[in-house]
């Protein structure tokens, strides 16, 4: 298996030529290098970027931040696609900041305006609390769909979640800012899509989070969500 991630982009208005452009953190390389991988990026159409993560043999998926759930409705249905493809097939997934929102959305969550929650650091609570992220995000989840377990909080703010059965993961801060890059985010990224071994060799990504107990597989939903979700 390729060290190879499949990475969405910010989608961006068009401008005075009638151009609408995708874009990407330039910090995003260096934090997915610190991991051990590089990033693939996604073009908005849903087609083509299943067929480029697919011939690229991207080993996992990173929904990354950038536009609220709802302000770009064709970025919201190329993840919404990509996320469902990637469950259908056992791929591993995390979402960052307005990724996780949206991967909490598709299974239903509401998303509520939230204060003091952007350009502010703060403390996590809960069982991968007890460390201080960055934070860029006025809209949050306060209660997750049950198909997640949350692992961590600001208040009564979801700070990061894991699905139950299928490889996914969230988080709503954004590790490519910090700098240095954060231990705790590598183990992440390295936990969730498979570490390289001693051999420099990439291993194989975590296909399930929490063991399943009764065999059948888990889906991903179809559209839904609340309250600004696309």
């Amino acid at each position: 298996m390729s060290g190879l991630l499949a990475v969405t982009q910010r989608l961006l208005s068009a401008d005075e030529h009638g151009e609408v452009r995708l874009a990407l953190d330039v910090r995003w390389w260096s934090f997915l290098a610190a991991c051990g991988f590089d990033g693939v990026p996604m073009p908005l159409d849903p087609s083509a970027a299943a067929k480029l993560l697919s011939r690229t043999g991207c080993r996992g998926l990173v929904l990354t931040g950038g536009n609220d759930v709802g302000s770009a409705p064709e970025r919201d249905v190329l993840e919404r696609y990509l996320l469902r493809w990637a469950a259908d097939r056992g791929l591993p997934v995390i979402g960052v900041c307005r990724g996780m929102q949206l991967m909490l959305a598709t299974f239903g969550a509401c998303l509520e305006p939230v204060r003091g929650h952007v350009a502010v650091e703060h403390r996590l609570t809960g069982p991968h609390g007890g460390r201080t992220v960055n934070s860029y995000h006025d809209w949050a989840v306060l209660e997750a769909p049950r198909e997640f377990a949350v692992t961590a909080r600001c208040g009564r703010v979801v700070e990061a979640v894991r699905h139950r059965e299928l490889p996914m993961a969230g988080i709503m801060w954004h590790p490519e800012r910090t700098d240095p890059v954060q231990r705790e985010d590598v183990e992440l990224f390295g936990e969730v899509f498979g570490g390289r071994d001693a051999s420099g060799d990439p291993g194989r990504g975590t296909r399930v989070a929490h063991g399943r107990g009764d065999g059948g597989p888990a889906q991903v939903p179809g559209r839904a969500g609340g309250p600004h979700a696309a």
